[in-house]
């Protein structure tokens, strides 16, 4: 289990892999935002994250999930000048990204009258990265750990989204994870997100 101190490897590990899939909001906010994200994560008790280290004690893989995506989205919001004055500085680097990421923001609104991007209830897994210099296939033993830990404190299931451009890990998510696509989500940029579901 990653512990606060992680916050800073796991940020970097995030960031090494970016160009394996280079859609979407949240890597373009930057190491540093990635940094300010995995401190909050990893110091809000509703999250389970799971890492996978190497001999030499280092961190190649890690696989999020939250017990209460609620609860986990109310603690993001709760925390929006922390995070805002990061995503700041990253919008003067880059203001084109300005509507993106107010729509991302609109999103986490309790009343969900902004655009949906996620499962905003429920247990949802969100992260799944793997260092580039590992074997790859020891990563799904990482998240059958996640699965064991989970089905231990009771979870049945849990719902995660993936988007269909990213084909292959659409297909892993089909054919060997054994998911359950049960929802579509036709995103403001034109990408089509599928919501899955994974019974334990």
């Amino acid at each position: 289990m990653a512990k606060p101190s992680d916050a800073k490897e796991i940020a970097n590990l995030h960031w090494s892999v970016r160009e394996r899939y280079k859609e979407g909001i949240f890597l373009s906010m930057g190491k540093d935002f990635l940094a300010s994200y995995y401190k909050l994560t990893l110091n809000d008790p509703w999250e389970v994250v799971v890492c996978a280290v190497n001999e030499e004690g280092r961190i190649v893989g890690f696989t999020e999930t939250t017990l209460d995506a609620k609860c986990k989205y109310k603690n993001v919001r709760s925390h929006k000048l922390y995070l805002g004055w990061i995503v700041l500085k990253a919008l003067l680097r880059r203001p084109y990204l300005t509507k993106a990421v107010w729509q991302r923001y609109r999103s986490l609104d309790e009343n969900n009258s902004g655009p949906k991007f996620f499962n905003v209830e429920g247990v949802r897994g969100a992260f799944w990265c793997w260092s580039k210099s590992d074997d790859s296939l020891k990563s799904y033993e990482m998240v059958k750990v996640k699965n064991d830990i989970l089905r231990a404190v009771g979870i049945k299931e849990y719902r995660f989204e993936v988007d269909k451009q990213n084909k292959a890990v659409y297909k892993f998510h089909l054919k060997v994870n054994k998911a359950e696509p049960i929802e579509e989500i036709k995103l403001p940029d034109g990408r089509v997100r599928v919501v899955m579901r994974k019974r334990l």
